[in-house]
């Protein structure tokens, strides 16, 4: 048997010591000295491809590498082997193929050696731990080549092993910052296998699988994560195995992205506490039924942002001359909102709830729309019901339903469910939103035109996705018109924190406050001037403008693509890409109320820009642009994409401010500004200008 086992692993060997140079691939087994030096790779002399060997040195100390921060002793572990990739001093490296095959003669001592161990391993297994170092979220062996040789050759997934972690210097380096999460992560969950390609995915997972309130770990005062118990380890282990097996198997092999990206994406759609006991085969279905948004996180391109209203969905289906309605059997359409408040309580719902009785009228008896109000726990629960009482789309008001809104839409494919938010991560799940920044410009213009101080107060609420392009659009059209101008940013949702008083501190005569518009009011509510962007004189302040958010034409033009049969229209034009309606002043969905107090010089100026950012002619994240820390942020003569406008994660030069911590704003504001900060969506940092 010794014999046959090591010609067949010789083979293994040669085989993948011919594919790697044939690809101008390292074809022996990595040495960790030598990636520290740069030293191993494939070069050519005269036309062949030539084996680089390393250079002598004198010290072999790994350890004392300069590119190393330290080490830290793990003791023993059991490691998965897929992650073992290779020596850790480069002599006798090549012995093996880079898949550790062996690639010398049977007949040497280093071959007896292999054949004798492939027998005991046969007989009791590895009985001794190997010893390695971790550098990176990768294994590399100090002693114990040969175990690992054999267990690989054995189909083995993971063995004993005592480790020592290697430590890389701090850099801004993509690679790097994910390594560092992981640290976080291992500590928390004690799992090596899982694997991310993007900065914030491993704690991202972590939240999906503890949803607690998991604090900036630069916080000394907030508490650490607790790790996760053994059973939690185990189910987590499981889960993932089963999900990297039959992805890397039945999908992966087509797609760029690893196990541990989509799993993270499983996660968060699915909801660990609903796939918590399911057994591989009903994993397997569930991984099935979203195989569409693993093409969609793949691609290059995974976001299509519609910026008007399209010529596809108001194209009539054919299947439309036969049946009247594209679901259900209703004649009528019915049509639920899900609010988080009252109307009367919410000047975010009631211009949702304006825009929903707008469409009763446009489209009279051929609809019925009622509305439900809940918290985003009751999500799905309401959703359910929603269906229950015969309603087939389904508008989702609040980023906070997001995550339900996706749950639901992946278990319900026979209703159209969208929801209210610029999180554009899946295709089963359309989102919509108005790009309120284009008002904001508006009124950063009128507010440099107004000021006689120069000091300018921004109030932003959430800490989250798409909240800094209304930030900056507002300090850029406070620029345009006035360079000295500076913008003073500030945040309602701090704990224990007046924005208000601070900006009064500071003397500030212009202040853009919580936009709202057509809100009614009452005798014990009477209207307040301290909305939109107003004037301080004294104790004085008066309404200079305010954005104006019209849902009503968003929402007419969604309702009528489904009563005439295109709603699968647009989703056909952009079959990998996940779809989000991110309507402007183009289509009439925004537009700015200014006050008659404003000069005739500032309302013509105003006149003039908004109209040519509604014919397209102007754009506000137009170059060049500079951030806070001196970055050209956008080069003359070029302007910002729709997903690049959202995903800022920096502050115009003219402002002054940063964007806070979970962990600083008032306690009931952290889970929904944890799930759409834009730390977790791009993996950045804003950093702390000294002020």
């Amino acid at each position: 048997m010794a014999i046959q086992d090591y010609t067949k692993a010789q083979k293994m060997a040669e085989k993948q010591y011919r594919t790697a140079v044939s690809r101008g691939e390292y074809p022996f087994l990595p040495s960790l000295d030598g990636i520290l030096r740069g030293v191993e790779r494939i070069k050519k002399e005269n036309n062949e491809e030539i084996v680089e060997k390393d250079e002598i040195i004198e010290d072999d100390d790994i350890t004392k590498r300069k590119e190393l921060d330290g080490q830290q002793p793990m003791g023993q572990l059991e490691i998965p082997l897929a992650l073992i990739a290779g020596t850790a001093q480069s002599d006798r490296k090549s012995a093996f193929a880079s898949n550790f095959m062996p690639l010398l003669d049977y007949e040497t001592e280093f071959g007896s050696k292999w054949s004798a161990l492939c027998d005991s391993v046969r007989e009791v297994g590895v009985n001794e731990p190997i010893i390695v170092y971790e550098y990176m979220q990768r294994f590399y062996i100090v002693e114990g080549n040969k175990r690992v040789s054999v267990s690989k050759y054995f189909g083995a997934v993971s063995i004993g092993a005592v480790v020592t972690r290697l430590l890389p210097k701090p850099t801004d380096d993509t690679d790097y910052l994910i390594y560092r999460e992981f640290m976080e992560f291992f500590r928390i969950s004690g799992i090596y296998e899982i694997q991310m390609t993007q900065p914030g995915g491993f704690l991202r997972l972590v939240q999906a699988i503890t949803p607690t309130d998991t604090p900036d770990n630069t916080d000394t005062k907030a508490p650490q994560p607790a790790p996760w118990g053994e059973e939690l380890r185990r189910d987590v282990k499981f889960m993932y195995s089963v999900f990297e097996r039959y992805y890397s198997s039945k999908i992966g092999t087509r797609l760029s992205i690893t196990p541990g990206d989509a799993f993270l994406h499983f996660i968060e759609i699915y909801g660990f506490q609903q796939l918590k006991g399911l057994s591989s085969v009903e994993l397997h279905r569930k991984i099935d039924r979203i195989r569409g948004e693993f093409r969609v996180l793949s691609s290059e391109n995974p976001t299509s942002h519609i910026l008007n209203p399209t010529e596809g969905s108001q194209k009539v289906s054919l299947l439309n001359k036969v049946i009247p309605l594209p679901i259900g059997q209703s004649s009528v359409l019915q049509i639920a909102f899900l609010y988080p408040k009252h109307p009367d309580d919410s000047a975010w719902i009631f211009n949702h709830e304006v825009g929903r009785c707008y469409i009763e009228k446009v489209f009279g008896n051929t609809i019925k729309t009622q509305y439900y109000i809940c918290t985003a726990e009751q999500g799905e629960e309401t959703i359910a019901k929603a269906i229950a009482d015969g309603n087939t789309l389904i508008f989702t008001t609040s980023p906070f339903y997001h995550a339900c809104s996706m749950r639901m839409a992946v278990a319900h494919p026979e209703v159209i469910i969208l929801n209210c938010s610029v999180n554009t991560a899946y295709q089963q799940l359309r989102t919509y939103y108005l790009r309120i920044y284009e008002a904001k410009f508006i009124t950063g213009i009128i507010a440099g035109s107004m000021t006689e101080i120069g000091r300018i107060g921004y109030v932003a609420d959430y800490p989250i996705l798409g909240a800094l392009a209304s930030v900056n659009a507002f300090a850029l059209g406070v620029k345009l018109v006035n360079p000295r101008a500076t913008v003073y940013l500030d945040w309602s949702t701090l704990e224990n924190h007046d924005p208000v008083a601070y900006f009064h501190s500071k003397q500030i005569d212009m202040i853009s406050r919580r936009d709202i518009n057509e809100r009614p009011h009452t005798k014990d509510q009477p209207e307040e001037p301290d909305y939109g962007l107003y004037g301080v004189y004294g104790d004085t302040s008066f309404h200079l403008a305010s954005p104006f958010w019209n849902w009503g034409n968003l929402y007419e033009d969604l309702v009528r693509s489904v009563l005439i049969g295109a709603w699968k229209n647009d989703a056909n034009q952009n079959e990998k890409q996940a779809l989000n309606y991110y309507w402007g002043m183009s289509s009439g969905a925004i537009d700015v109320a200014c006050s008659k107090r404003l000069p005739i010089g500032t309302q013509k100026l105003v006149k003039l820009v908004q109209e040519r950012i509604t014919m397209e002619k102007f754009k506000p994240f137009s170059g060049p642009i500079y951030s806070q820390d001196g970055k050209c942020r956008v080069e003359e003569n070029q302007s910002l994409t729709p997903d690049e406008i959202i995903t800022q994660d920096w502050l115009a030069d003219n402002v002054v401010g940063r964007l806070p911590e979970i962990s600083e704003l008032a306690p009931e504001f952290r889970e929904f500004a944890k799930w759409h900060s834009i730390q977790r969506q791009t993996g950045g940092q804003i950093p702390r200008p000294v002020i």
